[in-house]
């Protein structure tokens, strides 16, 4: 598992550094791979990546193959086939949603030049939460299903983990939902920040709050372990049903006892001065969110962005779709709190990786230089990391709870141009771009042209006469 880890975080590496143009055949095949084998991880409840990552992947693979069968796919392959009770999924696909990175991306102005010249609009405005996500199903007012959100099918079933959540608050039969003969709750499966703790009390190697659903949600795990959970709805679907906003659909869930997300509704926006204007909502947004001192513990649940809404159904509807992926009246924006920041590590040795055909270096970060070798040596560079004594405790936590403690440099040259070198900082973007990928201090991407650039100026700095060997691989020789 770790193993496939490590070849995707070098995968997005290689595209980040030359572009996904330059991706052949071989290496397409082996995106798809990655791609399956992310879905299947899926698909029983133990996620290979986080999602900006599986996004990413698929991103890129809609670029270079855009009639690969896993482009049109939502929902993953499940041993149960989709029986009668699934009409209003049949019918009603799982969307995704288009990523805003920053305030001048093409997503954020592409999605303005679709809104007509001559409109207000309100907004609706949630926070993105990052859990499992899932479906209920009802018939005539009981609950009869659950199943988890997957890429391609119906997802695994996880009836009884739910009956167990929505008993705790009375949503095994809702009197409203009687006159349908078969409707759809869907939303996300959450660890509570403050029930984390008790989580990592069953399992200390849980490292997030999103980790942790996957721990918690397994089949095996106990009555209690699946109470820690929370499901927080965020739409409804039923024949006949219809709503006027996005708004009128959050309240009639709350008012038939499902949780929603925190959410606003903005009046009176423009398409002429959408964008400023979401820099402040945005602002006011996310200080009903993270915690600080008038928030105390800031919201409740793990968060990885705003997901922002034409309010209105029908206008929504009328903005269309991309053909079977992302509605376009929809955008989820990773920006201002929930923006994929750099992140920066102190350099504890380097890693020497043998591949097929060369060796690569990985530097092992952590927050401070803390790291513990077996034979109580000090190596600037080492060949298997079971050389660390104290693995376990190196690493940079991200926003998201997770430690990163490998960040590749591809190659050698990197060491140079990054003055990667044991007890040196390094930096690195970690998340929905390519996993963990090294970047300058100025945030700037690892780009082969400003790498070469920077490598020619070293050797004129080293004068005429000094010959710079580009072909030397022989690492044998360097000493501890």
């Amino acid at each position: 598992m770790d193993n496939i880890k490590l070849e995707i975080g070098d995968f997005l590496g290689f595209c980040d550094l030359n572009g996904v143009e330059a991706l052949n055949s071989e290496q397409v095949a082996k995106l798809e791979y990655y791609i399956e084998r992310c879905n299947e991880a899926m698909n029983v409840g133990t996620p290979l990546v986080v999602d900006a990552i599986w996004d990413r992947l698929m991103d890129i693979l809609r670029r270079v193959n855009p009639d690969s069968e896993l482009c049109k796919h939502i929902w993953e392959d499940s041993v149960d086939e989709l029986n009668d009770t699934d009409i209003i999924f049949k019918n009603n696909p799982m969307y995704s949603i288009m990523t805003v990175k920053s305030f001048d991306c093409d997503e954020i102005n592409e999605f303005v030049k679709r809104l007509p010249d001559d409109r207000d609009f309100d907004a609706h405005i949630s926070v993105k939460l990052n859990g499992h996500g899932i479906r209920l199903k009802y018939q005539n007012g009981d609950f009869i299903n659950a199943r988890s959100r997957a890429r391609s099918s119906a997802g695994r079933d996880i009836t009884e983990q739910l009956r167990v959540i929505l008993e705790e608050n009375g949503l095994t039969h809702i009197d409203d939902l009687e006159g349908f003969d078969i409707c759809e709750v869907r939303g996300e499966w959450l660890l509570p920040f403050d029930n984390l703790e008790k989580a990592r009390s069953y399992n200390p190697d849980i490292k997030s709050a999103f980790s942790g659903v996957a721990s918690m949600s397994r089949a095996s795990a106990t009555e209690d372990e699946w109470k820690l959970l929370r499901f927080v709805a965020y739409e409804f679907l039923g024949e006949g049903m219809i709503f006027q906003t996005k708004e009128e659909e959050y309240d009639f869930l709350s008012d038939i006892g499902f949780e929603v997300p925190l959410f606003w509704v903005i009046n009176d926006l423009n398409k002429e001065t959408l964008i400023e204007d979401l820099k402040g909502i945005v602002s006011d947004c996310e200080e009903d969110v993270k915690p600080d001192a008038n928030n105390e513990n800031g919201y409740a649940y793990y968060t990885d962005g705003l997901v922002f809404s034409i309010n209105d159904v029908d206008f929504f509807r009328s903005l269309g779709d991309d053909g079977g992926h992302y509605k376009f009246g929809n955008m989820a924006l990773k920006v201002g709190y929930w923006k994929q920041d750099m992140y920066s590590g102190v350099i504890q040795t380097i890693l020497w990786m043998k591949g097929k055909t060369k060796i690569t270096p990985v530097a092992i970060v952590a927050d401070d230089d803390i790291i513990e070798f077996i034979d109580l040596g000090d190596h600037p560079y080492i060949l298997d990391k079971k050389l660390i004594a104290n693995y376990n405790e190196l690493g940079v936590v991200t926003a998201s709870g997770n430690k990163v403690r490998r960040v590749p440099l591809y190659e050698p040259n990197n060491l140079i141009v990054l003055d990667a070198y044991k007890g040196n900082t390094i930096f690195f973007r970690y998340g929905g771009e390519a996993g963990v990928v090294p970047c300058f201090e100025d945030g700037s991407p690892l780009l082969e042209g400003r790498v070469q650039q920077m490598l020619q100026n070293d050797r004129e700095d080293l004068g005429e006469g000094f010959e710079w060997d580009d072909d030397d691989d022989n690492y044998e020789d360097w000493e501890d």
